[in-house]
């Protein structure tokens, strides 16, 4: 984007352009992390409760997450060694 305005002699406009997908980029990040952090607080919640199935998925949550990552960079990798 930044190229291109230059390239039409608009470069404030680039600028801008670039400033406003950096500021609308943090806004993303953050408010997802924020609701995040509410599900985490409400999962705990639900355990402190005394409900077990929400204390077996916040429990299991990491390990499920681990072996997705794992599954899927593996698969990744079968795929790109195959493609040679």
């Amino acid at each position: 984007m930044l190229l291109g305005a230059i390239a039409l002699g608009r470069t404030w406009f680039g600028v801008a352009l670039v400033t406003a997908y950096g500021v609308g980029m943090a806004a993303t990040l953050t408010v997802t992390g924020l609701l995040l952090v509410k599900l985490v607080d409400r999962l705990e919640a639900r355990a402190s409760a005394g409900r077990r199935l929400a204390a077996r998925l916040s429990g299991l949550a990491p390990l499920g997450t681990a072996a997705m990552v794992v599954l899927l960079g593996t698969g990744l990798a079968l795929r790109s060694v195959a493609a040679l």
